[in-house]
């Protein structure tokens, strides 16, 4: 530089300084970027290298299986594929051939085969937004979308057909972009039928009501983490060799119930619900003895295999959570209370005042114009002014501690979601709600709640709570909680529990208000109930908006089924006999012979031995009423006296009033001696006298009215 000119060698150290100084700067900047990169987002760099070629990821367990008391599976968990696709894939190269795949062509053919709209489908194939494709939370930066969830297996077959086709067309060795990743779907095999039992798993696992809410600790099982790795594809290799679905399983739940008279209660109860237009319904099947839960059954309804939408009301669990009057049928227990409180007796005569009866303001109307009945009579012909006269000799506090002895008030506990505590009593009855509460009106209840007090009267007056779950299993099968039947409670004298088991045996008879749930060869205890609903707009209620029901047990000498049938807002006619007495027949003539529990009539030769045995003292009155069949002058003729031994008081009147016999009878219960024999002749007063038992004297007294009463003249 020394030849040159001072001023081109001046300018010439000014380039060279001015690229060094860039140089420097460059060089800097990229040490910095280095010293950044390696130094101070290591850390964060690392991680997301981790997530993105190896990562660990959350599998979600098998989750337990439901089970019904005969070990059929009511919820289980199947292998399911989702069809995922990985926009990146689609959109870069496919192998050699440098081939793109035409997105908007794609989504034309695939949409109709997964049941989605066009537009819908080309913005999930395009999106970059990552979603998960093994668990709902884990990051996937390789940029895989779930296209859809739970592909059937003709969706499946489709999808591969139309890949083989489009791999054809484009020349391509294999189609990057869309395949199938293994996830677990549960399945309800008993679909509409126990939906409000087992309830609904969401589409990511999550329990959304049913026992899949309440024992999702015990059916979801534990998540496990394994190392997996993704190739240069993006495909996913788990490096400890398991796949989707193999975590720690969730425990197996056995239930009580039993799905053939689940599918028997359901059916009936949907197929009675539409024949009257009915707003819903309920129908509860329990074991009296064991408190066991055999069917609960609501209508409407809906399948757990698909979504439900927006629309709530089929997902309701009106056996658990609605409240109603229950009219007529809490009759039962205002007159079993009185009865086992020595307030009255079978044979007391109750003034019932020729159908109209007031009470301050309150006028009490009665549909048949009765004068003098029997507790039974009052159970028969379903008196509310017999009923209010039982509930005021009880009072307020003795009709309420009743009541709350049979359950209601309280919760049952019944391991299902959303159970109403229909409470009552929250401040003291005066004259009149002591009346209308003694037969059913102004007070709440729920079905299980009638249910499990129903219960307490078919089991000898112990009160059994409801029993749903009875042992919960881990996958190896060991026992991890078991949930036998309890020992219950007393709630009344087994000699009480006996005699208004007897009586609620008339409401089924010709004369009573329950003739159409009669089942023929079987003794049935029950009793109807029709009840108005409360006014929505206005005090007072509904003429037009009725709740009808059913509630009794057979065979009414040893019990085996006690059902609860409720019928909401049914249209054209609302009687609880006309409209739930149907209902309650059919489910228990079904099930008594799925259960081989028919009378002789109804069942076969094979069948007999499974009978429940009959009480000693019906048995004794039948061996005493074939010894004297077999007497010489058994046959009854004109003047002699026929066998009533073994019958009910309503039966041995039937077979005397045509021989002209007047009856004078001992006791209540079930005829076990007469006087005169039978086959002997009947003296000139044309009187045969019957003791029954269990023994309860004949004493025509008055129930006292309340004081505030004003009897019509």
């Amino acid at each position: 530089m020394k030849n040159l000119d001072p001023r081109r060698a001046r300018w010439m150290r000014l380039r060279i300084g001015i690229l060094v100084t860039l140089m420097a700067l460059g060089a800097s900047r990229l040490v910095s970027a280095a010293w950044g990169l390696q130094v101070d987002r290591h850390d964060a760099l690392e991680a997301d290298c981790e997530r993105q070629y190896s990562p660990r990821l959350r599998l979600a367990p098998r989750r337990g299986t439901i089970f019904d008391r005969h070990h059929r599976p009511l919820a289980v968990s199947v292998p399911s594929q989702a069809l995922v696709v990985s926009p990146r894939q689609l959109a870069g190269e496919q192998g050699r051939s440098h081939r793109r795949v035409d997105v908007a062509s794609l989504a034309m053919r695939l949409a109709p085969i997964v049941g989605m709209t066009v537009e819908d489908v080309r913005h999930r194939l395009q999106q970059s937004r990552p979603v998960s494709v093994v668990h709902p939370g884990t990051p996937d930066l390789m940029g895989s979308v779930v296209l859809k969830h739970h592909l059937n297996d003709g969706e499946v077959v489709a999808v591969r057909a139309l890949l083989a086709q489009m791999k054809t067309e484009l020349h391509l060795g294999r189609l990057d972009g869309v395949s199938f990743e293994e996830e677990s779907r549960r399945w309800y095999p008993a679909r509409e039928d126990a939906a409000h039992i087992t309830g609904q798993v969401g589409m990511f696992g999550d329990a959304l009501d049913g026992l899949e809410s309440t024992l999702d600790e015990h059916l979801k099982g534990r998540n496990v983490e394994v190392q997996g790795v993704r190739d240069a594809r993006g495909t996913l290799v788990f490096a400890d060799g398991l796949r989707p679905g193999e975590g720690m399983a969730g425990e197996d739940v056995t239930l009580s119930i039993d799905s053939t008279i689940q599918m028997i209660a359901a059916r009936e109860l949907a197929q009675q619900c539409q024949t009257v237009e009915a707003h819903g319904g309920s129908v509860i099947v329990t074991d009296p003895s064991t408190g066991e839960v055999l069917a609960l059954a609501n209508y409407p309804t809906y399948n757990p295999n698909e979504f439900v939408g927006g629309d709530l009301e089929p997902r309701r669990n009106r056996a658990i959570t609605e409240r109603f009057e229950p009219g007529s049928t809490l009759k039962i227990f205002t007159v079993g209370g009185a009865l086992d409180n020595g307030v009255i007796d079978a044979g007391q005569l109750i003034n019932c005042y020729g159908g109209l009866y007031s009470i301050g303001r309150v006028t009490i109307h009665d549909t048949h114009a009765d004068t003098w009945l029997t507790p039974m009579q009052v159970l028969a012909r379903s008196s509310n002014i017999g009923a209010a006269q039982i509930g005021a000799a009880l009072g307020a506090d003795g009709l309420e501690r009743v009541l709350r002895r049979y359950g209601f008030g309280e919760r049952t506990e019944i391991p299902l979601p959303g159970e109403a505590r229909a409470r009552f009593g929250q401040t003291r009855w005066v004259d009149t709600e002591v009346a209308t509460v003694a037969f059913g009106q102004g007070i709440n209840v729920t079905a299980i709640q009638m249910a499990q007090a129903l219960g307490a009267v078919a089991n000898q007056g112990r009160l059994m709570p409801p029993l749903l779950v009875s042992r919960i299993t881990d996958p190896t099968g060991a026992l991890v909680e078991d949930h036998p039947p309890g020992e219950g409670r007393a709630v009344m004298r087994p000699e009480s529990a006996r005699l208004l088991s007897e009586m609620l045996t008339a409401v089924t008879e010709e004369g009573g208000t329950g003739v159409e749930a009669a089942i023929p060869g079987v003794h049935v205890a029950g009793k109807t109930g029709t009840a108005q609903k409360a006014n929505l707009n206005a005090r007072g209620y509904d003429p037009d908006r009725w709740v009808s029901s059913f509630v009794g047990f057979a065979p009414a000498e040893r019990p085996r089924l006690a059902i609860t049938v409720i019928i909401d807002e049914p249209h054209m006619v609302h009687s609880g006999a006309a409209i739930a007495g149907p209902v309650f027949r059919r489910v228990m003539e079904q099930s008594l012979r799925y259960l081989g529990a028919l009378p002789a009539a109804n069942v076969g030769r094979d069948d007999l031995a499974r009978l429940p045995p009959r009480p000693e003292h019906v048995l004794a009155a039948q061996a005493r009423a074939s010894a004297a069949a077999a007497a010489p002058n058994a046959v009854p003729t004109v003047g002699a006296a026929p066998s009533l031994l073994g019958l009910s008081v309503r039966e041995a009147v039937r077979r005397a009033q045509p021989l002209g016999i007047e009856l004078e009878v001992q006791g209540s219960g079930l005829v076990v001696a007469q006087d005169p024999p039978a086959g002997t002749a009947v003296g000139s007063d044309r009187r045969v006298r019957v003791q029954l038992e269990p023994a309860g004297g004949y004493t025509p007294v008055l129930v006292a009215a309340p004081a505030s009463a004003e009897v019509p003249r």
